[in-house]
């Protein structure tokens, strides 16, 4: 095994251990390479370690190792925003497989003023993969901040992050619906629009006992067709 090496971080996905122990032996050898300066070798070693502990046997084992990924990748985020970018393309695939990895780590997730929209793109598709019951209302908070942003498709998938939201977490759907109501508040026609798409398609699939959510609907669709009016008759 490349001289008691572990096999170079660019051949290892290809490499299949024996067993749970060789497994377990390279992930603790690739391991320092997690801090490393160079954030590509960084992300390479994650790659590694994410391929291999398919291989390890032991829950507990696995765990450990796991949670050994979480620091580097946080530290990826207080990069430049394009090496944030390839991380957060690269976070995205590991949380579809391992999302327990960063759910105690979701806010480093929430957008900054200062993020380019391809970042706040990435961050948003994160966060629904990491939301929970443990941390919705939170999350909640951040789509609902982000839903009053400048850009307008930013915008409208914040509030369809919500939607999201509310299917994933049948429990939860009530504050999903509640914060949606509150954005059909703001009487930003995109937004309205936008929020009574989702409340409709959510009430349908997770939540059909909301049919109080009904007429504030009909209200607002009315509202629009009257304003919609008036425009072609001025």
């Amino acid at each position: 095994m490349y001289g008691g090496r572990p096999p170079p971080p660019s051949r290892s996905p290809s490499y299949t251990p024996s067993d749970s122990r060789e497994a377990e032996g390279i992930i603790e050898r690739v391991t320092p390479r997690l801090q490393h300066v160079n954030s590509a070798v960084v992300l390479s070693a994650v790659k590694v370690i994410v391929k291999f502990l398919e291989k390890v046997s032991d829950a507990d084992t696995e765990r450990r190792l796991s949670r050994k990924m979480a620091p580097p990748l946080v530290t990826l985020l207080s990069a430049e925003h394009e090496i944030q970018y390839v991380a957060l393309r690269n976070i995205n695939l590991i949380v579809q497989k391992r999302p327990a990895i960063l759910t105690n780590e979701i806010k480093v997730f929430f957008c900054k003023y200062n993020d380019p929209i391809y970042v706040k793109m990435d961050k948003l598709e994160i966060i629904i993969r990491l939301v929970s019951e443990r941390n919705i209302e939170q999350v909640l908070l951040e789509f609902k901040e982000s839903a009053t942003e400048v850009n307008v498709e930013f915008v409208r998938r914040s509030v369809r992050a919500i939607g999201r939201c509310a299917v994933k977490l049948e429990h939860a759907a009530e504050k999903c619906i509640n914060v949606l109501l509150e954005l059909i508040q703001t009487k930003m026609n995109y937004i309205v629009q936008e929020a009574i798409n989702v409340i409709m398609l959510a009430n349908g699939q997770c939540v059909p006992q909301h049919e109080s959510v009904l007429p504030i609907i009909v209200e607002c669709l009315l509202i629009e067709i009257v304003s919609e009016r008036s425009f072609l008759v001025s």
